[in-house]
């Protein structure tokens, strides 16, 4: 994965994301190209840029400059930041959440994928003249903040899910507004309170979300609709289905694919009841664990693999990698 540093104002802040980047943003625009053929997509992305405008207009000067920094058309970069790029059928993410451990709250995922996916990841370090320093990582050409964390201890990770939930009319993207909110915010009440200030659209998310201060939170973000599921657990997790009361069947996958959730949720609530994790060393083991269902997949029955590992130190400020698998890979220390 690609490390890059950004600064300034956002449309310099692009830029630099899009030149440095330049490379694996244009893989990202081929990959995805079969998009800009479906249905209204590339009639749609004016307005999508009007609703962005709208919510966030820092954010789509941000995204212009990235274009101009990749040399790649505006709605190419839109379209990729504001559709639902991949479909709800592969069981992705497993975030975590460690509340009051002796390194503080720790804010956590392992990033998995389809066995057969190869679309690039960056990790993005930025200062921008207004605003919160913070480090992501994402796709390369996304601004997305839903795996991030800002120089106040705010940290969120997250897991794909899907919403079956009617999502039509003028609506931004949960990621753009949650990598929005993440400039200003410093706690989790605050950046709960934010994703309630515009009507929502997108896929649909578990959000494990957390703060230097102690503050935790598991949000199952059937969007439109936000429910906070957890608040101040001292081990939590999710696993790509809603558990929400209301919002257990709003996930659109099919019940087979539904089973490969619901037995990793299983092995993380069996370790919860029996050993849960205490620090820093049984976060890495637990994103490393091989058990039956555990979170560290290498395709086969798990239906997918594990392409990075996130741990985010909330009181430290400090962002753990492992580039591939953690159980193959030692994690490298990025600092705000």
């Amino acid at each position: 994965m690609k490390f890059i540093e950004c600064s300034g104002f956002p449309r310099k802040m692009g830029r630099e994301y899009g030149e440095q980047a330049r490379e694996d943003i244009l893989r990202n625009v081929e990959l995805l190209a079969g998009l800009w053929n479906t249905g209204d997509c590339a009639a749609g992305t004016a307005k999508v840029k009007n609703v962005i405008e709208k919510y966030s207009p820092d954010v789509l000067e941000e995204l212009k400059g990235v274009a101009e920094g990749a040399n790649v058309d505006i709605r190419r970069i839109l379209l990729i930041n504001h559709v639902d790029t991949f479909g709800d059928e592969v069981e992705r993410c497993t975030p975590v959440i460690l509340r009051s451990s002796p390194q503080g709250t720790i804010i956590a995922k392992n990033n998995d994928a389809p066995v057969n996916e190869d679309c690039p990841f960056i990790i993005r370090k930025c200062k921008p003249d207004k605003g919160i320093p913070f480090i992501q990582a994402t796709y390369a050409g996304w601004v997305g903040g839903l795996d991030i964390m800002n120089a106040e201890g705010l940290a969120a990770t997250h897991g794909s899910v899907g919403s079956v939930f009617d999502k039509s009319g003028l609506r931004i993207d949960i990621r753009l507004k949650a990598y929005q909110l993440m400039n200003v915010c410093r706690t989790v009440d605050e950046f709960i309170a934010g994703l309630h200030e515009a009507p929502l659209t997108g896929k649909g998310f578990n959000i494990a979300s957390g703060d230097r201060f102690g503050s935790t939170a598991m949000l199952d973000a059937a969007v439109p609709f936000i429910a906070v599921r957890n608040r101040n657990k001292q081990f939590d997790y999710a696993t790509n289905i809603y558990k929400a009361p209301g919002l257990e069947n709003a996930d659109m996958r099919p019940p087979g694919k539904r089973d490969i959730c619901v037995y990793r949720y299983g092995y993380l609530k069996w370790l919860e009841e029996t050993s849960p994790p205490q620090n820093l060393d049984d976060i890495k083991r637990l994103l490393s664990s091989h058990e039956p269902w555990a979170p560290c997949r290498h395709g086969g029955i798990h239906g997918s693999k594990t392409l990075w590992s996130m741990i985010n130190l909330t009181k430290s400020g400090k962002v753990l990698i492992a580039h591939g698998n953690p159980c193959q890979n030692k994690y490298q220390e990025y600092s705000l």
